[in-house]
């Protein structure tokens, strides 16, 4: 259904010739919906079948559960781990925090789909 307002946004940054970072936001009354996943989902879609893309990543903060659970779901994987690599999120009570990098290449994307 067509709720008529803006409940977030999303990115496809391209890096390099091959290579793309996708993220994506979404309003907190949106959460648990659906709509994260759909949404990652159409962002690795387009990068893959149209775009023609390797690999794409998306970081995450570490405390993040709902958004790496999303990369999860679409079929991202996790492949680092940034120790204190950025100022903490505003609900924190550290200093830094630490941010997750989730990755899927287009074999991948490709046996998902099958």
């Amino acid at each position: 259904m067509f709720c008529g307002r803006l409940i977030g946004g999303c990115s496809l940054i391209l890096k390099g010739n091959a290579d793309a970072e996708v993220g994506w936001i979404l309003h907190r009354d949106y959460w648990k919906q659906g709509y994260g996943t759909e949404l990652g989902r159409q962002l690795l879609a387009f990068a893959f079948d149209n775009l023609k893309l390797h690999r794409v990543v998306a970081c995450c903060d570490a405390e993040n559960y709902g958004s790496w659970r999303v990369m999860e779901n679409i079929g991202m994987r996790r492949e680092g781990v940034f120790i204190e690599g950025k100022p903490a999120n505003k609900l924190s009570d550290k200093e830094y925090g630490d941010e997750y990098a989730y990755v899927i290449l287009k074999r991948e994307w490709d046996a998902e789909k099958t």
